[in-house]
């Protein structure tokens, strides 16, 4: 009679806790995935923190965390708790005692420019007895960016010297109307207009405004993401990315404005990766953000969309410099005519060991063919 009323005490402590466990065990629980920093540059260590805190009487002696995030994002112990395939499964288990937090940082390193986000988190408990599975889905909005890693080879380096160089001696050859610095002497070489007439009437000599000089003419960054190759060349597109990043950041550093027009396609909106000229600290990150945003993984649409709005507004910078591994006749006729219509232009053309590109005489004097080897 005993045992038939110890299992019946079982069988009702097993009760009580499976409808406990079903109606509370999620109540004051929360679990969050954040990354340690919210960008970071290819190559680059980084950390994505995993915070469980019960607040709560019961306690939780089985608590899985599942979710998933890109595979380009190399976690260090990829293989134990996890799980690679297309993208990086992560498989952890917690157990929760009342009114505790438990925080676990999972090292990585990002393998590839990208925009990432965390996918599928999933939260899997288990009751006392581990009879049932009680299984709640969350969203998370954390998102980090992964820029492209500044292009670093020696052609390149060369070329972006000579090019910083002639920018920053060309843009102080017109004078700004509107940037005053003060007051100097009349020279004949000065119209009236420039006179300073109450600074006159006070000295008794003619006194003229002494003007600075413009900064406000911008370089444009054009990157041609079609790829024209019978074999898609990837490589050769993430090196046309990478020296553009690197040469706004020479040229920011220098107080240059830039301005970046693309025809890849932006990952969140599907747009051509398109801003405006602008300077600074700020304007550097927002490059920095639209490269990294590219996506490769769809077709650029075709260059002559881009080459026409640049035709339309070729006056209205001092330098363009573009940035394309295609090779192809509608991107060298759109050169020529800039060549023709006197304009300003460099083009670094990333070549590999699998492409001969052909570039024509006229134009083998602005162009930087630039190696890139196979990874």
């Amino acid at each position: 009679m005993i045992v038939v009323w110890v299992i019946l005490g079982a069988l009702f402590l097993w009760k009580i806790q499976s409808v406990w466990y079903a109606k509370s065990w999620d109540k004051g629980l929360s679990v969050t995935l954040s990354f340690s920093r919210k960008s970071a540059v290819q190559g680059e260590e980084c950390e994505l923190r995993e915070t469980v805190e019960n607040r709560k009487l019961l306690p939780l002696p089985a608590l899985k965390v599942k979710f998933q995030v890109s595979r380009e994002l190399a976690f260090e112990d990829s293989g134990r708790e996890s799980s690679v395939t297309d993208q990086y499964y992560r498989n952890d288990v917690f157990s929760i005692r009342p009114y505790m937090r438990h925080t676990r940082s999972l090292p990585f390193v990002c393998r590839r420019r990208g925009f990432y986000r965390i996918n599928g988190l999933d939260l899997v408990a288990g009751d006392l007895f581990f009879t049932r599975e009680l299984v709640r889905s969350l969203s998370s909005r954390e998102q980090l960016y992964v820029y492209p890693k500044p292009w670093t080879g020696l052609d390149f380096t060369r070329a972006m010297q000579r090019l910083s160089g002639e920018v920053l001696s060309r843009r102080h050859l017109q004078e700004d109307p509107f940037e005053y610095q003060g007051i100097r002497e009349y020279t004949p070489r000065d119209t009236l207009r420039d006179v300073n007439w109450k600074a006159t009437a006070r000295s008794g000599e003619l006194k003229v405004n002494r003007k600075g000089y413009t900064a406000q003419r911008a370089v444009r960054l054009i990157l041609n993401l079609e790829d024209g190759a019978l074999l898609r060349q990837e490589a050769l597109l993430e090196a046309s990315i990478s020296m553009a990043a690197a040469a706004a950041q020479v040229l920011l550093g220098q107080g240059v404005r830039v301005a970046l027009f693309s025809n890849g396609p932006d990952l969140l909106t599907g747009e051509p990766v398109c801003l405006e000229a602008a300077s600074g600290a700020g304007h550097m990150e927002s490059v920095n953000r639209g490269l990294a945003r590219v996506d490769l993984q769809k077709p650029a649409p075709a260059f002559e969309g881009l080459a026409r709005r640049l035709e339309e507004t070729a006056e209205d910078s001092l330098m363009t410099v573009f940035f394309s591994a295609d090779a192809r006749d509608d991107v060298q006729d759109l050169l020529e005519r800039l060549l023709e219509k006197k304009r300003d232009f460099v083009w670094f053309c990333p070549t590999g060991p699998l492409v001969k590109t052909k570039i024509r005489p006229r134009l083998a004097a602005f162009a930087v063919p630039v190696f890139v080897e196979e990874r």
